[in-house]
């Protein structure tokens, strides 16, 4: 039992439960209160344990709370979850944050910096515009379809053959469908220049981050996924070895076991599904083009597609460059082939 205060909280918007335990363990208060209420409890306990849920506006929180010089723990909300006794409401996720807090098998969530911030919003950013964009190809194809106009797979297909199906006066057309199709297809040309515009940005910002240009080296790790590993990862304290970053992303295989026996089962895919998505296309170009290298890295692969499908190979480089990844962003060292091998 730590000999400081304990003080975990259920995040929210605008109304947050706050409980607080004296250094025995024993609830003090737990009651519902507002953000200025919130932060002067906390100032009558300096030095406290905070815990919270790893949801929105906990990595701020988690930031001034540090600053205000407390310890700060985020758990992730599904480990949480399983020590909630009752039924789910404020009172109770805050008794499941305490009691979750005191395993010492625990690993917290890392307290992102304003730098792994600004990167991992710049990715939800460029993600949000990547399906507004395919919202809008959806659309396009489905009205234009009514009239018997049909349009090939791929936006950059889509953006070249609207013009011709607009200025076809043979096709079924209408006036009014001309003028939907056409103002459709403006707003597919500024939100697919404003996905590639926060795309560069992103790359710019990677390029003058230390961590994401040793990251970058990596066969199959571009700059996006360079600085997504950054922003999810950070330093790599809270992770003990490889395995469990890997983990974290779900590309390692899930097992059950009884009576002394394992069995080995699918990939579990649990975690990050945007930074997991990524760092498989990478690994499928870095496969896919393999050709004759001779490298340490690459008589690896060349071996595993040798026994194993080109889909399992590709998952099991995911998981191999994660691991590197883990390593290089706790000693700081650059990627050096022979350590591949």
């Amino acid at each position: 039992m730590s000999n400081n205060t304990t003080i975990c909280i259920d995040l929210a918007k605008s109304v947050f439960q706050v409980a607080v335990f004296n250094k025995a363990g024993n609830m003090v208060s737990n009651k519902e209160v507002s953000a200025r209420k919130m932060c002067e409890i906390i100032l009558q306990y300096p030095k406290a344990d905070i815990f919270m849920e790893a949801c929105g506006s906990a990595h701020h929180w988690g930031r001034r709370f540090e600053k205000e010089g407390h310890k700060v723990g985020l758990i992730p909300p599904h480990i949480a979850a399983k020590y909630r006794a009752g039924n789910k409401n404020d009172k109770n996720d805050t008794l499941a944050i305490y009691e979750a807090s005191k395993s010492t098998s625990l690993h917290y969530v890392q307290i992102r910096t304003l730098e792994q911030q600004d990167i991992a919003t710049l990715h939800k950013y460029r993600e949000g515009y990547k399906k507004e964009r395919n919202q809008i190809a959806c659309r396009i194809r489905g009205f234009s379809q009514e009239y018997g106009v049909y349009f090939p797979v791929g936006i950059d297909k889509l953006r070249k053959q609207i013009p011709d199906a607009l200025e076809d006066a043979e096709n079924e057309l209408t006036t009014v469908a001309r003028r939907i199709l056409l103002e459709l297809s403006e707003q597919l040309i500024h939100v697919s220049d404003l996905y590639a515009k926060v795309g560069k940005e992103i790359e710019v910002l990677a390029k003058q981050v230390e961590a994401c240009k040793r990251l970058f080296c990596l066969p199959g790790i571009g700059w996006l996924c360079a600085s997504m590993l950054y922003a999810k990862l950070g330093s790599g304290e809270p992770f003990s070895c490889g395995r469990d970053a890997s983990a974290s992303l779900g590309i390692v295989p899930g097992h059950s076991g009884s009576g002394g026996r394992v069995s080995i089962g699918k990939i579990t895919k649990r975690g990050d599904v945007y930074l997991r998505s990524i760092l498989i296309n990478g690994a499928r170009a870095a496969v896919s083009n393999i050709g004759d290298k001779r490298d340490g890295l690459s008589c690896w692969i060349r071996k595993l597609l040798s026994t194993k499908s080109f889909n399992t190979t590709v998952v099991a480089l995911a998981n191999k460059l994660v691991r590197m990844a883990l390593a290089m962003l706790k000693s700081g060292e650059k990627y050096r082939q022979p350590v591949a091998q």
